[in-house]
C-alpha cells in the first residue's frame, strides 16, 4: 500500500520521544500517557490488517463534536495507543460499536456522570492478540491488546469525536475506563454460550461488545455455600439505590443495559443451578430491587410508578437488559458488577481480519 493513499495532514516532530510527549500534551490530542510517532510506514502497516479501505467512512458525525471517523484516522490514533496491526480490527470494531445508534454516543459524551465505553472480546484470537480474561483482566494485567484497543478507542473519541473535559464533555469525575478499558471474557471455563453467542453471533467470530458503564462496582462474598443465596445477595447488590438506574424516572428503569462479570468458579456454581444463562437472568431480575421505603418519605412518590404490587423498585424492567460475563482468576470470592449510564444498549460488532 502507498503512502499516496493516506489523506491526514503531516507534521514533523523532533526525533525525540519525549519532544512528541510534550507536543501532544500541549496541543491536546494526547490522553496524558506517553504516545508513539503514528508515522506513515506505521499507520500504512495497521492499514494491511484490514479489509477496509483507508477512506472507508465509519460515521460522518461523532460526537461531541461531529468529526469524521475514518478507517485511517481510526488506524492513526492506533499506531499512538501502541497497537499492532492484528490489532486494529478491533479498534475498528470497537469504534463501530460506539457509533451505532443504539449506544447513543451524544448522550454518553454530554452526561455529567462517569459513563465511558467498555469493550468486551470474545472469539478465538483473544489471547493470540493478547486481550485479558483471567487474572486482572480489568486492570493490571499486561495483555497489549487489551491495554492498545482500549485506549486507541479513546484516542478516536478525544482526537475524532473532540471529546475534551470540561468543555465538550462535563463529566463531574471520570473513571479510569476514559483512559481505555478492553478486557475478553474467558468463555472456554463459562457453563454457558459466550455473551457473543447469546448475542447471535458463532462460536468462530470475534466479537467486540461496547458497553457505556459507570464503573467497577466489587462484589464479595465467601459465606454462602448454597448458589441461589449467593446469587439473591449479588442481585440485592446490583441494585443500589444511589446509582443511575435507581433514579426515580420510570425510563431508567427502562433503558438501559448492565453488565455482572463473575469469577470462573461462581461460575461453575451458578452452572448447576441454573443450566440455562437466561434463568440465571431471570432470577438475578427477580430479586435485583429494593424496597421503596428505603427512599426517604418526602420524595418516595419519585418511585411510585416503578413499583411493583408488593412495594418494589426494580433495577430494571426485563431480565435481557443484564448480561453475564465469565472472566477473571479462578478465585472463589469476587465479582464485578459494571453498572449502566441508563439511556445507552450494548452493541456488539464482529470483527474483520484482513
Amino acid at each position: 500500500m502507498s503512502t499516496e493513499v493516506l489523506d491526514s495532514e503531516r507534521w514533523q516532530v523532533e526525533r525525540d520521544p519525549l519532544a512528541l510527549y510534550e507536543r501532544s500534551l500541549a496541543e491536546g490530542w494526547g490522553d496524558g500517557f506517553p504516545v508513539l510517532p503514528p508515522t506513515e510506514e506505521r499507520v500504512l502497516e495497521l492499514l494491511e490488517a484490514t479489509p477496509d479501505p483507508p477512506d472507508r467512512v465509519i460515521t460522518g458525525s461523532m460526537h461531541p463534536a461531529g468529526g469524521v471517523a475514518t478507517v485511517e484516522k481510526v488506524a492513526v490514533n492506533a499506531a499512538m495507543a501502541g497497537c499492532l496491526p492484528e490489532h486494529l480490527p478491533f479498534v475498528i470494531a470497537g469504534v463501530e460499536a460506539i457509533c451505532a445508534p443504539g449506544y447513543n454516543l451524544y448522550g454518553v459524551g454530554a452526561t455529567t456522570g462517569n459513563a465511558f465505553q467498555m469493550l468486551m472480546v470474545n472469539g478465538p484470537a483473544r489471547d493470540r492478540v493478547g486481550i485479558d480474561s483471567g487474572y486482572a483482566c480489568m486492570g493490571g494485567a499486561t495483555g497489549r491488546g487489551s491495554r492498545t484497543i482500549g485506549r486507541a478507542v479513546a484516542l478516536c473519541l478525544r482526537n475524532i469525536g473532540g471529546q475534551r473535559a470540561g468543555s465538550t464533555t462535563k463529566s463531574c469525575f471520570g473513571q479510569p475506563a476514559r483512559m481505555g478499558m478492553c478486557f475478553g471474557e474467558w468463555e472456554e471455563v463459562s457453563p454457558w454460550p459466550s455473551l457473543a453467542e447469546q448475542r447471535g453471533f458463532a462460536p468462530t467470530d470475534d466479537v467486540v461488545h461496547a458497553h457505556a458503564g459507570m464503573g467497577t462496582v466489587p462484589l464479595c462474598d465467601n459465606r454462602f455455600d448454597d448458589a441461589r443465596e449467593r446469587a439473591y445477595l449479588l442481585a440485592r447488590s446490583i441494585a443500589y439505590p444511589a446509582s443511575n438506574k435507581m433514579l426515580g424516572s420510570i425510563s431508567m428503569q427502562r433503558n438501559g443495559d448492565v453488565v455482572l462479570a463473575i469469577n470462573p468458579d461462581w461460575a461453575t456454581q451458578f452452572g448447576r443451578e441454573w443450566p440455562d444463562v437466561d434463568d440465571f437472568k431471570q432470577f438475578v431480575h427477580d430479586n435485583a430491587w429494593q424496597p421503596i421505603e428505603l427512599w426517604p418519605e418526602s420524595h418516595r412518590e419519585l418511585w411510585e410508578d416503578r413499583a411493583d404490587e408488593h412495594g418494589r423498585v426494580h433495577l430494571n424492567e426485563s431480565p435481557e437488559q443484564l448480561h453475564v460475563v465469565v472472566c477473571g482468576g479462578p478465585v472463589a470470592l469476587h465479582g464485578v458488577f459494571l453498572p449502566s449510564w441508563g439511556e445507552s444498549l450494548m452493541q456488539s460488532v464482529g470483527v474483520r481480519h484482513g
